[in-house]
């Protein structure tokens, strides 16, 4: 991690630069800087197509956003950045910013696009049962991203204890995924997505993110405050051309494969994209360009975070959103039931 937020994001823009520089509508590209938007994301994996087709396909463009995508490990060095003022968004779990919400931290849940979670427990084939893991090394992410409270999730379900185990904080899926190859880690939490490449490692499924915590979004878009205020059209726009994007993305299987291939550098005989299009494009489970905010999935997560010990106290969660803004952007992006 860099000593400042603001030079990690000036290093992410950078190096996203090129992949988001390859073709661009003409329609976009004649539309002019419009106002800039810095968004970030996750670090692009499988479903990056995803991810940038509001760039790509020239949907922020056509909003008047000039829209920024720097990427990032997870959605604690993204919160960071929101706080600090260097974002003006970023997507990533709900609990993350439930966490800061509860402490006072200026945060809104502006809508929600993949229903459940993807992230999920692997193991190297010695791990016969759960109770093999203690004494052993987990592989996770920051504290509180979404593969720790996975991870600890899943560990409270099979009744081990917390200090039992030694965590292993790496930072991205790759990262963790190859502390299972080198015996560096017993158990990890990386994308369902890796599944395709376990077997042939000696590693296994475990459980499925999606059965652990079905109740939890795996993608929120989070903005503050403060900036809805200040900037509520400019949001509005955004969250249109995010929807117009999910929307044309799945409608587009063969455009978005193309465009993730571009980013992440996957080989024909790489089937990671396929398969998360196919959990992307599930109603239930995946993405959903109407950006959903259901609260009661909020409250459950709430719980659950407050049995982990990640929360004293319940708190009213209609602090952590704001449902005016999607609204609007519904009927902006044709998209209103």
């Amino acid at each position: 991690m860099t000593n400042t937020v603001g030079l990690r994001v000036a290093s992410a823009c950078l190096a996203f630069a090129a992949a988001l520089a390859c073709p661009v509508t003409a329609q976009a590209q004649g539309q002019g800087q419009g106002q800039v938007w810095r968004h970030a994301i996750i670090e692009p994996k499988s479903d990056a197509g995803f991810q940038v087709m509001s760039i790509r396909g020239g949907f922020a463009a056509k909003q008047g956003i000039d829209l920024k995508l720097p990427y990032f490990q997870n959605d604690v060095i993204m919160l960071r950045g929101l706080l600090a003022g260097e974002l003006d968004s970023y997507e990533g779990g709900a609990a993350t910013a439930m966490i800061a919400a509860a402490r006072g931290a200026d945060v809104k849940i502006i809508g929600c696009h993949w229903q459940t979670v993807v992230h999920s427990v692997f193991a190297r084939n010695e791990l016969k049962s759960a109770a093999d893991i203690k004494g052993a090394t987990m592989a996770i992410s920051a504290p509180n991203a979404t593969p720790d409270l996975i991870g600890k999730a899943w560990l409270a379900q099979n009744n081990i204890p917390l200090a039992e185990v030694k965590f292993a904080s790496l930072g991205n899926d790759p990262e963790r995924f190859k502390a299972l190859i080198s015996n560096v880690a017993l158990a990890t939490v990386i994308s369902i997505e890796f599944q395709l490449l376990a077997e042939k490692q000696g590693i296994k499924l475990v459980a499925r993110g999606s059965d652990v915590m079905p109740n939890y979004y795996r993608l929120c878009t989070i903005t503050t405050g403060r900036l809805i205020q200040t900037r509520r059209d400019d949001v509005i726009h955004f969250l249109t051309a995010q929807m117009q994007a999910y929307r044309h993305a799945l409608a587009n299987r063969d455009e978005e494969l193309r465009i993730t291939r571009e980013i992440t550098g996957a080989k024909a005989d790489d089937l990671r994209p396929e398969f998360i299009f196919k959990e992307a494009s599930d109603p239930k489970t995946g993405i959903d360009p109407t950006m959903p905010i259901d609260m009661g999935k909020l409250a459950w997560l709430q719980d659950e975070l407050i049995k982990a010990g990640n929360l004293r106290d319940k708190y009213d969660l209609g602090r952590l959103v704001n449902t005016e803004l999607r609204t609007e952007a519904l009927k902006r992006a044709g998209l209103q039931k």
